[in-house]
């Protein structure tokens, strides 16, 4: 099953297998309801589509049937160098693979298609951050270990400021 590119319809799905994503990463989503699935809602529809900077694939999702697998691919915008030029470099996210789809190419089908994407428009550095179970597929697609070391903070968000007194 080759990959298409995502629609409005695939929302509720990609936002199920974002859920599954969580999970196999140790977070719990929550219930359905969790506050977090409306906000995703808002956000992949705002992003499937036809955006230049955005292309979200899928496999599966035929009328009635769930989406198998999933992955995103971003323009992202750096400080140009010498070898590239115009500082744009592609990163690969959200890709996952539905538990019981596992294991039949549909992720790998998914990375070759996005790398080929970013590719076609001129973007030969590419980006990810891979799970302990992605890696494998990320590897024999030719990805590697970054030269330098990933980094993240987290900072504390500052709680709301008090309504101001009404006179």
């Amino acid at each position: 099953m080759l990959p298409r590119p995502a629609e409005a319809a695939d929302v509720p799905e990609l936002i199920r297998l974002r859920a599954v994503a969580l999970d196999s990463l140790g977070v719990d989503p929550g219930p359905a309801d969790a506050a977090w699935r409306q906000v995703a809602r808002t956000w992949f529809l705002e992003r499937v589509g036809e955006r230049p900077d955005v292309h979200c694939l899928v496999v599966g999702g035929a009328p009635g049937e769930p989406l198998l697998a999933t992955g995103m691919a971003w323009v992202t915008h750096h400080l140009p160098g010498p070898r590239w030029t115009d500082g744009r470099r592609g990163y690969l996210d959200g890709i996952v693979t539905d538990a019981p789809a596992r294991g039949r190419g549909h992720g790998r089908r998914i990375v070759d298609a996005l790398v080929a994407r970013l590719d076609g428009i001129g973007i030969h550095y590419v980006q990810l951050h891979a799970s302990p179970d992605g890696e494998p597929v990320y590897r024999a697609a030719g990805f590697a270990a970054g030269r330098y070391p990933h980094m993240d903070l987290f900072t504390t968000p500052k709680p709301p400021a008090p309504p101001a007194p009404v006179d």
